[in-house]
């Protein structure tokens, strides 16, 4: 279905999201992020209310864990959903439930955490992570950052990435803007049902 990466810079406190898919409109719905506090990647059978409901706690303190924990709680079907969660302040997590596609896999790094299912090969989240955290201190502007993490997700496209084909493709980096603490979106690509989404998303960037 879906591989994603939740991350941060630690020196400019950047927070990115990364995620591709063989579904439509992965970057309605599996990318959420909120400066200062963290980004979430929610997908599997997706339950978008994780997003949101993730971030309002990690606002209010909590831990990227016990944050993750209390949602899943919150949820009826627990089992269904894949989440990954990233924050300078609150710390990493990751989930994956018992009836989540094959195949399918997490990790958690220093500055990121990736997850994926219905993989053509249950290391792509290792592969991609591993990745990031080895550009991590290359990051100087949301531009590189965005950079970075496309770079990361093609090293997962490489590998097989979705069963189905990656088709679809989002990137999003916030942080602090000149519109803050109402606006905190520096990137926000999404491309939808393309051949080579990396391409498109590629040309993109070079616009930005």
């Amino acid at each position: 279905m879906t591989y994603s990466i939740v991350s941060f810079d630690p020196r400019n406190r950047f927070i990115g999201i990364g995620t591709v898919s063989g579904s439509i409109a992965v970057g309605s719905r599996v990318p959420w992020a909120k400066y200062p506090y963290g980004g979430v990647a929610t997908q599997a059978y997706t339950n978008p209310s994780h997003g949101p409901r993730i971030l309002e706690l990690l606002s209010k303190g909590e831990s990227a864990e016990n944050a993750l924990s209390i949602s899943l709680k919150e949820d009826p079907f627990p089992e269904k959903r894949q989440i990954a969660v990233a924050s300078w302040k609150y710390g990493l997590a990751a989930y994956s439930g018992s009836e989540i596609p094959l195949e399918r896999g997490e990790y958690i790094g220093t500055y990121s955490v990736c997850i994926g299912n219905l993989l053509t090969n249950k290391t792509i989240p290792m592969i991609v992570c591993e990745y990031f955290e080895n550009k991590v201190h290359e990051i100087n502007t949301s531009r590189t950052y965005a950079e970075i993490l496309l770079e990361a997700l093609m090293k997962g496209h490489e590998l097989g990435g979705d069963k189905r084909g990656d088709q679809t493709l989002a990137l999003l980096v916030v942080g602090e803007t000149e519109y803050s603490p109402y606006y905190d979106k520096l990137i926000d690509i999404r491309v939808d049902l393309d051949p080579d989404p990396f391409e498109k998303a590629w040309k993109i960037l070079d616009k930005l």
